[in-house]
């Protein structure tokens, strides 16, 4: 054996001796092992490209109805979130067939110092910690999920640094995002249900005045059902409406429904009890979309009878 060829071997040899062992799982991030568990969409979600924040939802004719159960104001992170309601509220969009969903904002408590009061002080994990602990509990219904819009909460880190936390858990849930409003228009047995979205924004106390922030949009839009969060304040009023027919030119009533969800949030001990706001409701507004253009509301009134 020649010197050189020997040196060869012993050098292969000592490089062999000091590989790392063979992997048998290539790297994958938390988030990639995540998405491995999103089941199939049932429906079709297309993004023309627009001016506007459009997004088309096709929907299988065979489905009987269409229950929207949309998440606003969930406040994960927050030390008033309720996180038994909201994790009994995901079991159902889970299991329960024919339900859709959407983020309308404030998934996240996402408190930063100039946060007001002491939420920065009491808030559970950082805001990093918060959107992936959403992530991994909105990646059960992920394939139910058409969109995802930012709340006030998430501007907090956007309007100090430029990070989105929204757009970010969006990219993670791999659903379309949209930075305020968003149009959709949902396709089913020939009816196109369109809707005008937005997480909402404003400080209204008063009926009166919550009302008049949610019909904001109406004298500018025109939508089957207008629908925020925000308030922390449920509320669902049916406005007379008429549209035309473009085949005939003929005007016949298209009735739209004005919606307010209700919040995750607590209120004794929390931020909105020390300011004297009003309490609200908590959990989520469901409406069904019916095969004859109806469109059904249900809000449920919590509470012992005794």
């Amino acid at each position: 054996m020649t010197k050189k060829k020997s040196e060869k071997e012993f050098v292969e040899k000592w490089v062999r001796s000091r590989s790392c062992p063979p992997q048998t799982d290539e790297f994958k991030s938390r988030v990639e092992r995540l998405q491995e568990k999103f089941k199939k969409r049932e429906v079709k979600i297309f993004r023309p490209e627009s001016e506007f924040p459009e997004l088309i939802v096709v929907v299988p004719d065979s489905w009987n109805s269409i229950q929207l159960a949309p998440l606003f104001d969930v406040h994960i992170g927050s030390g008033d979130h309720d996180a038994e309601l909201f994790a009994r509220h995901l079991d159902w969009i889970e299991r329960t067939p024919n339900v859709l969903t959407w983020n309308g904002g404030d998934m996240v408590e996402n408190a930063t110092k100039e946060s007001p009061g002491a939420s920065s002080l009491v808030q559970k994990g950082t805001p990093n910690q918060q959107l992936f602990s959403a992530a991994k509990s909105l990646s059960a219904i992920q394939h139910k999920m058409l969109f995802a819009i930012p709340g006030n909460h998430e501007d907090r880190t956007f309007n100090v640094a430029g990070l989105d936390g929204a757009e970010q858990l969006a990219e993670h849930l791999k659903i379309p995002y949209f930075s305020d409003y968003a149009f959709i228009t949902i396709k089913w047995r020939g009816n196109n249900f369109r809707g005008c979205v937005h997480h909402g924004a404003g400080g209204a106390q008063t009926p009166g005045a919550q009302r008049n922030a949610a019909r904001k949009d109406m004298p500018w839009t025109s939508f089957d059902f207008f629908w925020t969060g925000h308030l922390h304040q449920p509320m669902v009023d049916v406005v007379f409406r008429t549209d035309f027919d473009q085949a005939t030119g003929r005007i016949y009533e298209r009735n739209s429904v004005v919606i307010i969800s209700p919040s995750y949030v607590k209120y004794f001990g929390g931020y909105a009890a020390k300011r004297r706001m009003a309490p609200g409701s908590r959990g989520l507004i469901a409406a069904e979309l019916n095969a004859d253009g109806r469109i059904d509301i249900s809000l449920h009134a919590r509470g012992r009878r005794i």
